[in-house]
Formats: structure tokens, C-alpha cells, sequence
């Protein structure tokens, strides 16, 4: 179980679950090469800001943060930084590798996903960043089928379906 964070004048836990989208939904993260730069420069921003990271885990077309003792932060900063750092970054060095999927000046879509988590179910949050995307890599699960031209993924698992 996660410890409270003490300061001078609090104690208590500030955590979320973050998911971001690259601009248009664009599969941005299929290579390995794209999914290692995102990583190394979220969590290069993440040490900068002073928090943990506790997971990060991709799916082609979104990205999964575990973001731990955030008080310091509002949800909208902290995702304002990471995103905007991010994209920022890795357009400006390493613009020829996201070329393909993305045009124009942004990275991210503007819109994210977020929720706090408490310190009892930080392992579940956990357990489902770093488990529940790999349905996401494997085409042949009898969880992936074309409906109607389209590629959709059945039986997504929820955050309050895992631990007790």
C-alpha cells in the first residue's frame, strides 16, 4: 500500500490515472521506437515536476499514466505540462519519427481522461495500466474483430472490475 506523503503543514495522497490521446486518434504508438521516446520524455518531465511515476503503459492510439503524490498540482496543470512538454519536445528533436501519423503543431488531442485514486486502490489502478493493454497488441484474441470495416476490441475490463 502507497504512504502518505507528510509536509510541513499536510499529510495525505494525491494520485491519478491519466489517459491521453495523440491528435486524431492517430496510431502514433505502434513502433517501439515511438512508444520509448513518449516514455522517456513523459517521465523526464515527470522527474522535473517532482512526482512519481508509478506506471505508463501504451495502447496504439493512447497512453496510460499512473502520476503519484501530485499535491503540488490541479489535474489541468499537471496535464498541461506533461502534454505540452511532450509534444513540444519531441516534435522540435524528434519530429521525422511521428511525421507520418501527424500533422501540424500538436501531439496530443486536447481532451484527456482523468480520475484520483486513493491509497487503497492504487494496486488496482496499477495492476490495470500494466496488464489490461495488452489486448491492444494481440490481434488474433478472440477479443478483437472487424465490425463493419472497422476494428473493435470486446470485453474492455474496468478499473472497479480487478482486486477486491
Amino acid at each position: 500500500m502507497d504512504e502518505l506523503k507528510h509536509s510541513r503543514h499536510c499529510v495525505g495522497g494525491s494520485n491519478y490515472h491519466i489517459q491521453a490521446t495523440p491528435k486524431y486518434r492517430r496510431h502514433v504508438f505502434w513502433t517501439m521506437e515511438a512508444r520509448k521516446l513518449v516514455e522517456a520524455v513523459i517521465r523526464m518531465k515527470v522527474f522535473a515536476l517532482g512526482i512519481t511515476l508509478g506506471a505508463i503503459e501504451f495502447g496504439p492510439d493512447h497512453v496510460h499514466l499512473f502520476l503519484k503524490n501530485c499535491e503540488k498540482y490541479t489535474v489541468p496543470e499537471l496535464v498541461g505540462q506533461i502534454k505540452g512538454f511532450s509534444s513540444y519536445y519531441l516534435r522540435k528533436n524528434y519530429g521525422h519519427i511521428f511525421k507520418r501519423d501527424l500533422w501540424g503543431d500538436s501531439l496530443w488531442s486536447d481532451g484527456y481522461f482523468y480520475e484520483s485514486i486513493g491509497r487503497v486502490t492504487s494496486e488496482t489502478v496499477e495492476y490495470y495500466i500494466k496488464n489490461q493493454q495488452r489486448k491492444h497488441w494481440m490481434h488474433d484474441s478472440a477479443d478483437f474483430h472487424l465490425d463493419a470495416g472497422r476494428a473493435k476490441v470486446i470485453g474492455q475490463s474496468r478499473l472497479d472490475g480487478f482486486g477486491a
